[in-house]
């Protein structure tokens, strides 16, 4: 029973890091890459799924106090948790990356302008820049972030489209080749409320900042989760995206007024695409990447945040963190050596193959899941009474790949179809397969074209489904092992007939 309890009081945390904001900084390590950002000196922060730019954007937010204490003040551009403030955008879009760039630029505006009338700072610029916005109707003494946006966009469409009343947008997918198709509808006004009200936004901007170089006061607007603020639809992201950092561009020349931005390395990569010639002047930037040494390190912090694992090894945590090799005794200690016999890796290795998408990025999120999956089937096992895993070992070899389905299963359920729904509908004919398939047993199985086949895997292998493999001048598509679990697939290559 010993073992049984231990595990039952034992936790490695939560797979979201909004889901762990009090118990972050307690596994957080303060490396380099997080000075570089907490001190400004950073203001890009690429970084794969789940690969920990959440947690530092939190981190950040936890940490407003201490920050202001340095004259920082930090605004939220995005919520932390639940819906995007970026919803509406979805259904109707500024037309061009001009008007998106306005818009971002406007809701920066009415931000820092809000930041600066709620932390009291007042002069001249301060009282120009709140008086335009309050006449516009855009600074209320109350809103939500989302609805800071949403008079954002509002006075955006007002000048493109003065007189139109509103707009009403519905979403299909075309069922050839699964991307979405926009119908709007909009009803105009029946008589002109007038000219709109402008706004130049650069003098009003260039203002902002002198008011807070005034006061000696620094504005921080962090851009979080644009993942799912544009969830699966390349054009919308492209223009929105490519437009945010234009913004930034243009500002980056004020010391006061400072956007950090926390992107996906996949989505950076697909909207400098076919070029993009603003991305060779942002340079205050870092990308979070994992080595397997990292991966040990934030395995064994979160195993010895536990006092009752740390009780029951007799050891002290800072003398681990601090050594990597004692780090690597006690994986040895408390894992077995390997899951499947022969040729295979040792557990952890094992581990990070399995958590691994087809880009080849393990990431810290799958690891803290599987951990604490591979914790729950050890502990089912101990209370029907089975026997402890010996010696120091706290699991046993059969709860890995048990585990490892259910980390599938989520990944594949509540990421991959909730950010790729127009891809799921094709991925989902591949249940009960094969791992690896031709261009020729993916036609046969989505009853399509060669030509859709092609173009479907190429966005598969974009979103990090498929790893395409060159074999004697041919392509085959490999399922990672993350995906394989949640659609209960069989080593092997697919029939072509």
């Amino acid at each position: 029973m010993i073992k049984q309890n231990i595990l039952r009081e034992t936790r490695f945390g939560q797979r979201i890091a909004e889901e762990e904001l009090n118990q972050l900084e307690t596994y957080f390590v303060a490396t380099d890459q997080w000075q570089r950002v907490f001190s400004g000196e950073v203001d890009i922060v690429y970084g794969s799924k789940g690969s920990g730019k959440s947690a530092i954007y939190a981190l950040i937010d936890k940490r407003k106090t201490e920050l202001f204490d340095r004259n920082i003040i930090v605004s939220n551009a995005e919520n932390v948790r639940g819906n995007t403030a970026f919803s509406e955008i979805i259904s109707s879009p500024p037309p061009t990356e001009r008007d998106f760039i306005d818009l971002w630029k406007l809701y920066l505006l009415i931000i820092v302008a809000s930041s600066i009338r709620d932390y009291g700072i007042r002069n001249e610029n301060t009282d120009r820049i709140v008086s335009v916005l309050e006449e516009a109707k855009l600074l209320p003494n109350e809103a939500s972030i989302s609805q800071l946006f949403r008079l954002a966009r509002g006075f955006i469409w007002k000048q493109l489209f003065p007189d139109i009343d509103s707009v009403e947008t519905t979403i299909s997918f075309d069922p050839t080749t699964g991307l979405p198709i926009f119908v709007r509808n909009t009803k105009r006004r029946a008589e002109s409320a007038g000219q709109p009200i402008r706004m130049p936004l650069d003098d009003l901007l260039g203002a902002a900042n002198r008011a807070l170089s005034q006061s000696d006061f620094t504005v921080w607007v962090l851009f979080d989760r644009l993942d799912v603020a544009f969830n699966d639809n390349p054009e919308l992201e492209k223009n929105a995206l490519r437009a945010l950092f234009r913004t930034y561009n243009d500002i980056k020349g004020f010391d006061y007024v400072c956007l950090k931005i926390f992107v996906r390395d996949d989505i950076w990569d697909r909207i400098t695409e076919g070029g993009f010639s603003e991305a060779s002047h942002i340079t205050k930037t870092t990308k979070i990447d994992w080595s397997y040494e990292n991966l040990v390190n934030l395995f064994i912090r979160r195993l010895l945040s536990n006092q009752s694992v740390v009780d029951f090894l007799k050891i002290e945590p800072k003398d681990i963190v601090e050594d990597f090799e004692m780090q690597e005794i006690i994986l040895k200690r408390v894992l077995p050596d390997k899951v499947e016999t022969g040729n295979n890796p040792l557990t952890f290795r094992w581990m990070i193959n399995r958590i691994q998408d087809a880009t080849g990025k393990p990431a810290p999120r799958e690891l803290i899941h599987l951990s604490e999956m591979i914790r729950e089937k050890q502990v089912e096992r101990l209370e029907r009474g089975e026997d402890e895993p010996e010696q120091d070992q706290l699991f046993e070899r059969s709860v890995f790949k048990l585990a490892l389905k259910d980390v599938s299963k989520v990944r594949y359920e509540q990421t991959f179809k909730a950010e790729n729904p127009s891809l799921s509908e094709y991925t989902d004919k591949l249940k009960g397969g094969k791992t690896e398939h031709s261009i020729v047993s993916l036609c046969i199985a989505w009853s399509c074209s060669s030509d859709i086949a092609q173009k479907t895997c190429d966005r598969l292998v974009k979103s990090g489904f498929f790893e395409r493999r060159s074999q004697s001048g041919s392509d085959t598509y490999w399922v990672p092992f993350l995906y394989r679990d949640a659609l209960e697939l069989t080593q092997g290559r697919a029939a072509e007939e």
